[in-house]
């Protein structure tokens, strides 16, 4: 009976052994003394960029207007709408940065800037709305994340454009 539980005990631990680690494709050395030593040069790991931020603040109280193409209130959409075509073809993923507006062309790509916070964000036009009377702009979660209006549900936004279609 023993050995039936001292059998058990081995094959749970084993089950608990970590996955192995990969680097750059190759699979990480092994820690154990027994490992084979490799006689060929060891080229170092390439280094990871750190993720591209995508939202950047500026100074609220300065921030310039004048090269606006609109202004007005945005809202945002997720869960409701994941998964569901958009009006240029492409499925809703409430996690990329994507925005819904009523007339400009698809596939611009505009700034957002929060004027109460002074956050922005850059995202693609793919969809049409949004169809609430006095909103201009209709962001995905991901966007109104990063605006960090998602609390509030809506925010007062200043778009410009920075890559037209048309």
């Amino acid at each position: 009976m023993q050995s039936w539980i001292g059998t058990l005990v081995a094959i749970l631990c084993c089950a608990c052994a970590p996955h192995p680690v990969y680097l750059n494709g190759e699979k990480a050395p092994s820690r154990s003394a027994a490992a084979p030593v490799n006689s060929s040069p060891q080229r170092p790991p390439t280094p990871v960029a750190p993720p591209a931020q995508t939202a950047h603040p500026v100074d609220a109280e300065r921030i310039d207007t004048s090269s606006a193409y609109q202004i007005g209130v945005a809202s945002y959409y997720g869960k409701k709408f994941h998964g569901r075509k958009t009006a240029n073809g492409e499925t809703f993923n409430m996690y990329k940065l994507t925005a819904a507006h009523r007339v400009l062309p698809l596939g611009t790509r505009i700034r957002v800037t929060h004027l109460g916070n002074g956050r922005w964000v850059e995202v693609k036009v793919n969809d049409r709305g949004p169809f609430i009377e006095g909103r201009v702009l209709d962001l995905s979660f991901a966007a109104a994340l990063e605006l960090e209006m998602v609390n509030a549900g809506t925010a007062k936004v200043m778009i410009e454009i920075i890559d037209s279609i048309e």
